[in-house]
């Protein structure tokens, strides 16, 4: 992840997360099965954009009050 939202005085951050071992990805439309490099490469990509769209939508919806 790249980024963190400020927090304000009296508010907790919380971290969510899901343990998994990934051995090997197969490309759908080749069928080539992937390097490691290029699954984690592919993992990483993955979970920046979660992180962006959950960074997103909180800002949008949030309210502190």
């Amino acid at each position: 992840m790249t980024g963190k939202l400020p927090l304000a005085e009296g508010e907790a951050s919380r971290t969510a997360c899901a343990r998994v071992l990934l051995r090997s990805g197969v490309d759908e439309e080749s069928g080539e099965v992937l390097s490691q490099a290029v699954l984690a490469q592919r993992i990483g990509w993955c979970a920046d954009l979660v992180a962006g769209m959950v960074s997103s939508l909180l800002a949008e919806r949030w309210n502190p009050a």
